[in-house]
C-alpha cells in the first residue's frame, strides 16, 4: 500500500490545489459583496505539514498556504483554523507556517497563531472530526476543506455539515475521496457500504439553495473524486471552474449534480464505491 507521503503528494495534487485556490478566490470575491455576511470562517480538517512539492510556490500548492494567501485578499475579517491530528506532522506544520507566513505579511500572535490585517490563522494539533462549530454565526460565510489521504480516513464527523447548516446559511465545502488508493476497493462490501453513508450525510444536510457536485477523475486507477457543496445558482460557474483546474494538468472529469442530475450522480457514486463485479451483478 502507498505510504502517506505517496498518497498525499500524488501527481493529481497540483490539480486539486488549483481547484482549491479557485474556490477560495471565488469565496473571497463573493462574500465581500454579499450584504449580511460580516466574516469568513475557513476550516481545514486535514492540514498536513504544509510542505509543498519541491520547487512549488507555498501559497498555491498546499492547503494551509492557499487558505493563508487568499485570506489576506479579503475585505472582511477571515478566521482560518487548521487541524492536524499527528503530533510530528503538526510540528512540521508549525515550522512551515513560521517560515512562510511572514512572506504573506502575517505576524505571530502566539505559539500557534498569526494575524495579517483582517485575517487570523490558528493551527490546532487535534482531530478535525472534533472541530467545534459554536463560534459560527448566522452572518458568517463558512468554507470547509476535508482532504484525507483516502476515503477511509474521512475527517468530517457525521453531523458536521448539518451542525454548520443550522448556524449559517452560507456554507461551502470540498471533500476529496480516494476510493481505490492502494486497492481499497478490495475491502469487504460492508466497509464500502459505509462510504455511501459518508456522502449521504452531506446530502441530508443540504438546504434547498445548495447542491453537491461529484467530480471523478476519468481513467484513474486510484479513483480520486471530489465532492463540492455549492450554491444552486452557481452551478453553471462551478462546473467550468472544476474542469479548468484539472484540464490544466491533463485530466478530464466525469461530473454530476446531486439535485440537478440525480440519475447520473447516483451512477457515478456506484462506479466509485462498487467493484466491477458488483456493478455488473
Amino acid at each position: 500500500m502507498p505510504s502517506i507521503m505517496d498518497v498525499g503528494r500524488s501527481r493529481r495534487t497540483p490539480a486539486k490545489h488549483a481547484l482549491m485556490s479557485a474556490i477560495c478566490g471565488k469565496e473571497v470575491g463573493a462574500a465581500g459583496s454579499i450584504r449580511g455576511i460580516d466574516r469568513l470562517v475557513w476550516t481545514d480538517l486535514t492540514a498536513g505539514d504544509g510542505v509543498p512539492e519541491d520547487g512549488m510556490e507555498w501559497r498555491y500548492n498546499c492547503s494551509p498556504g492557499i487558505l493563508a494567501h487568499h485570506a489576506t485578499k479579503s475585505t472582511k475579517p477571515v478566521m482560518v483554523t487548521l487541524y492536524e491530528i499527528q503530533p510530528a506532522t503538526f510540528d512540521r506544520l508549525i515550522a512551515t507556517l513560521t517560515e512562510q507566513l511572514p512572506w504573506l505579511g502575517y505576524e505571530r500572535t502566539g505559539e500557534t497563531s498569526w494575524r495579517c490585517r483582517l485575517a487570523t490563522l490558528v493551527a490546532t494539533c487535534g482531530n478535525g472530526a472534533d472541530a467545534p462549530v459554536d463560534h459560527i454565526r448566522r452572518t458568517d460565510a463558512v468554507l470547509v476543506s476535508n482532504d484525507p489521504n483516502a476515503i477511509t480516513t474521512w475527517a468530517m464527523r457525521p453531523t458536521f455539515a448539518e451542525e454548520i447548516a443550522r448556524r449559517a446559511w452560507c456554507f461551502r465545502s470540498i471533500s476529496t475521496m480516494g476510493c481505490n488508493v492502494g486497492g481499497l476497493k478490495r475491502s469487504d462490501t460492508p466497509t464500502r457500504a459505509g462510504w455511501f453513508e459518508l456522502v449521504k450525510q452531506q446530502e441530508t444536510a443540504l438546504p434547498r439553495h445548495r447542491d453537491l457536485l461529484l467530480a471523478a477523475i476519468e481513467g484513474d486507477s486510484a479513483q480520486w473524486a471530489y465532492l463540492l457543496c455549492e450554491p444552486v445558482k452557481w452551478r453553471n460557474q462551478v462546473r467550468p471552474m472544476v474542469e479548468t483546474a484539472f484540464k490544466r494538468y491533463g485530466y478530464s472529469l466525469e461530473m454530476a449534480w446531486h439535485r440537478g442530475q440525480p440519475d447520473a450522480y447516483e451512477d457515478l457514486k456506484r462506479k466509485l464505491f462498487l467493484t466491477r463485479r458488483e456493478l455488473t451483478g
